[in-house]
């Protein structure tokens, strides 16, 4: 007896217990998806041996590489107050300037606040008027720097050191428009927050965002196709429950192990439903057939399992092969690609294997009991 077909026994006289070593296995295993991140920094996935990355984490390192944020202040074009100042040149702005300042200095990962405010400082203090404002400014040919040329706009410059941590930057910038946004304002005045931490916190959010909304269409769509072409909800459950497995166990596993989500592995989860699907497929067919020519369960998985499986396991293997080779890219974003794509279809391969054919019983199980029930309930 070969080991697949000593498998199939073993899973048709304890299938049930299989489905729930599955599902303990799988809860284990899926805790780690709490510890999975997503990477935004691009840096990173750079080559770290070229000579231009070297020199760019060393001057990081030496000079405390730091991370910028702009405040943008303008006029709101949409404002409808009538006669409301067209110039950003007002004491109001900047009293604005200045408050944003003293809160964004209280912070301790905040080095320094560059403004048109500074300015001020060195003559003491912000004028009482906006003809004192403009005089003082005006007076400064260096102060056009900080204004755009129809004078609507002006902004500010936040350095500090922030770091890399996806969670630290998503709290930072969290925390600069809370304060910001409590900070009142002129009328048809407003601010906007942007650089690279923003930028990257937009991001993270974009790609979790998209991550699921992927993975949860490939799903649906995944399922009403094979539902439609086996023209049985049960069998599309029977390929999907594997897939959805492996994909738990995917995720998992990369929590687990630390790895992190870039923007080349957001779409880990779609791509490896797509490409794993087949294996269910196969299966199912197989086992279909034998039962078909009236062969009892039993003897039907253990006629199918042994007959697709090596078939499966060398497709599998092939692919995992195919994207495993990406490893030896010199670009960490291929690397990680190729690691959580062969990751992927390995779980998917597994679950197939060990846990499809169980709950292909189960379901079958499930299905001729409904039918007693329903010709039991219409006898009398």
């Amino acid at each position: 007896m070969n080991p697949l077909e000593k498998l199939a026994e073993l899973q048709f006289k304890y299938a049930y217990l299989f489905i729930a070593a599955t599902i303990i296995v799988t809860i284990l295993i899926g805790i780690g998806i709490a510890n999975t991140h997503l990477q935004t920094d691009l840096n990173k996935e750079m080559p770290q041996d070229l000579d231009v990355v070297k020199l760019n984490n060393k001057l990081s390192d030496t000079f405390g590489g730091q991370d910028t944020i702009f405040v943008l202040v303008s006029i709101d074009r949409q404002c409808e107050i009538e006669n409301s100042d067209k110039d950003i040149r007002s004491k109001d702005v900047m009293n604005l300037l200045s408050e944003i300042r003293d809160v964004m200095v209280q912070d301790n990962s905040v080095n320094s606040v560059t403004s048109v405010v500074s300015i001020f400082d060195a003559m003491g203090g912000i004028p009482q008027s906006d003809s004192g404002v403009k005089t003082i400014l005006e007076s400064v040919p260096s102060s056009t720097a900080f204004f755009n040329r129809d004078k609507s706009a002006t902004f500010m410059v936040i350095s500090g050191s922030i770091g890399s941590s996806e969670e630290k930057i998503n709290n930072f910038v969290s925390k600069a428009n809370r304060d910001i946004d409590g900070i009142g304002k002129p009328a048809c005045v407003k601010v906007v927050v942007t650089g690279s931490p923003p930028l990257r916190a937009i991001l993270i959010e974009a790609l979790q965002h998209d991550m699921v909304l992927t993975i949860s269409i490939a799903a649906l769509l995944i399922f009403l196709l094979i539902a439609v072409v086996k023209r049985s909800a049960g069998n599309s459950a029977i390929v999907m429950a594997p897939l959805m497995i492996g994909l738990v166990w995917t995720l998992g596993i990369v929590g687990w192990l630390g790895m992190s989500l870039s923007i080349a592995t957001a779409g880990l989860g779609a791509m490896i439903l797509g490409l794993g699907t087949e294996f269910g497929i196969f299966l199912l067919e197989r086992y279909k057939e034998e039962r078909d020519k009236g062969f009892d369960k039993e003897k039907s998985l253990k006629i199918a399992l042994p007959s697709v499986g090596y078939g499966i396991i060398g497709s599998g293997l092939t692919t995992i092969i195919g994207f495993g080779v990406l490893v030896i890219s010199p670009m960490p974003m291929l690397q990680n690609l190729g690691k959580m794509l062969a990751l992927g279809i390995f779980c998917i391969l597994v679950a197939t294997i060990f846990a499809a054919p169980s709950i292909m019983l189960a379901e079958e199980d499930l299905s001729e009991s409904l039918v007693r029930r329903i010709r039991g309930g219409g006898k009398k």
